[in-house]
């Protein structure tokens, strides 16, 4: 082998190793990326999470059960402070989410009519209600601040055959389902909540 054989050989193997070493860098790099992304999505996750909206929500009666009053407390967390106000949407959940999702059947609701229906005992009467009664317009609420809405008896479903009275025992000490959808500096939560009805003294 000549010297010039000897060199290009030489130079060859340089290629190749500094080509190797370029490869392992660029995946380092790349694996080191994937990391610094993964770890962030999990910060950001993990912000959201503690930054989940804490609600205290009561509901009283008058005695005969004809009207409530829902109070919903913004209790915090205490890093929404410096978000002030977010907005708020409150809700009422069915107490059986999965009525209408059958057939229909003859001379009944459609399964459309069955789902809008308030599953429940209670309304919004408040104003800005949407049709049904069971959602209300959003506003503005900040931590330690709350606000309420008024609520009235829910009735039985089209072409049902539970009277009145038999719709209200049936519910009597149902609670109150609410979701509240909670938005804020492009975030968004949705607490879901479960509130018990007491009726107050006469």
């Amino acid at each position: 082998m000549t010297t010039t054989d000897t060199i290009a050989t030489l130079a060859l193997g340089v290629a190749v190793v500094a080509a190797v070493a370029a490869i392992g860098s660029w995946k380092a790099a790349r694996n080191a990326n994937g990391a610094a992304q993964t770890l962030s999505r999990i910060e950001q996750q993990r912000l959201h999470a503690d930054l989940t909206p804490d609600f205290h929500c009561t509901i009283v009666a008058n005695e005969a059960r004809s009207t409530a009053m829902l109070r919903v407390h913004l209790e915090g967390p205490p890093g929404l402070l410096s978000h002030r106000a977010i907005e708020i949407t409150v809700s009422i959940r069915n107490d059986s989410p999965h009525r209408g999702g059958g057939p229909q059947l003859a001379g009944t609701a459609t399964p459309e009519q069955v789902r809008a229906h308030i599953w429940g005992p209670w309304k919004f009467s408040a104003d800005g209600r949407d049709d049904t009664g069971r959602t209300v317009a959003p506003q503005q609420l900040a931590v330690g601040e709350w606000t309420r809405y008024g609520l009235t008896p829910t009735s039985p479903p089209l072409r049902s055959a539970s009277t009145m009275d038999d719709w209200r025992r049936e519910y009597t000490n149902a609670p109150v389902r609410l979701g509240i959808t909670a938005r804020s500096k492009g975030s968004e939560w949705t607490v879901p909540l479960e509130v018990p009805v007491t009726v107050e003294d006469a």
